[in-house]
């Protein structure tokens, strides 16, 4: 099943790594953080072959490649190119932040319980855990019961962590920007009672960045993905909902040489 609300672009106006952090595995009920955070989204659950996940988000994990298909297709398809299953449901309002797509209505009969999921992603507005962390943290609180009636047993939240944008502002510099994004995801994780991973998106973005620039991964406006990130992003989503590493996925709609540097980047977010 899928779902797509376009609620205008992803464009309202913009609240002008380290590693450790990327990566959060949080079991707030039992007091436990466990400390091996790598091994994925899947473990713990009956058939890690197949997996029901729920994404719910914005633009940024709802903008297609070239070909049309946009993130959470892209996981469909890596996951069928290797022998898995992905059966994706979309709540994606262009624009929206979670608290917005819950208001309006799609996230909360996403979240009922009638349906439950191996793993729920939850995506936020690009620019509002490092700018306004204590609004994305009441957001994660409002969602938490819904998300707790709707996990299977041994499923997980994922924290979809957004990458800095081209225009670092109101930080001074692209690193502040980024060092932000880390302590905001890693404070939410902590602040959700559920088991809950931190999927390292901006910390797979910086990798490529370092070596070849952001142009490669964002389109002309400094937000959105361009082809290569929609695929970085859903190889790392891949490695972390099924516990493995990416490196050996299909090149998909990428050149070969730019889809293996690509995977090289997120097996490393991912600790592999």
């Amino acid at each position: 099943m899928s779902r797509t609300d376009r609620a205008g672009p992803h464009h309202i106006g913009v609240i002008r790594k380290t590693f450790a952090l990327a990566l959060i595995v949080v079991v707030a009920a039992a007091g436990l953080v466990a400390s091996s955070p790598h091994r994925g989204a899947a473990a713990g659950t009956v058939d890690s072959a197949a997996l029901d996940v729920l994404f719910v988000g914005n633009s940024l994990i709802g903008t297609p490649a070239t070909t049309g298909a946009d993130t959470p297709d892209l996981v469909r398809l890596l996951a069928r190119a290797s022998g898995r299953t992905v059966r994706a449901t979309k709540v994606i309002r262009f624009g929206q932040t979670l608290q917005g797509t819950w208001d309006a209505g799609p996230a909360r009969r996403a979240l009922t319980g009638a349906t439950r999921y191996d793993v729920i992603l939850l995506q936020e507005y690009s620019t509002l855990v490092a700018g306004d962390p204590a609004r994305a943290t009441a957001t994660l609180r409002t969602y938490a019961p819904a998300l707790t009636r709707s996990l299977k047993p041994g499923g997980r939240v994922v924290l979809f962590k957004n990458w800095a944008l081209a225009d670092p502002a109101p930080f001074a510099t692209r690193a502040r920007n980024v060092a932000a994004i880390d302590a905001g995801y890693a404070r939410l994780a902590a602040a959700l009672p559920l088991p809950t991973l931190v999927a390292p998106i901006s910390d797979a973005f910086e990798t490529v960045v370092a070596r070849d620039g952001i142009a490669r991964l964002l389109v002309a406006d400094g937000k959105h993905p361009a082809d290569q990130a929609v695929y970085l992003d859903a190889a790392t989503l891949y490695g972390l909902f099924f516990g493995c590493s990416p490196r050996d996925l299909p090149d998909l709609h990428v050149s070969p040489a730019a889809a293996a540097r690509l995977r090289e980047a997120a097996a490393t977010a991912l600790g592999y």
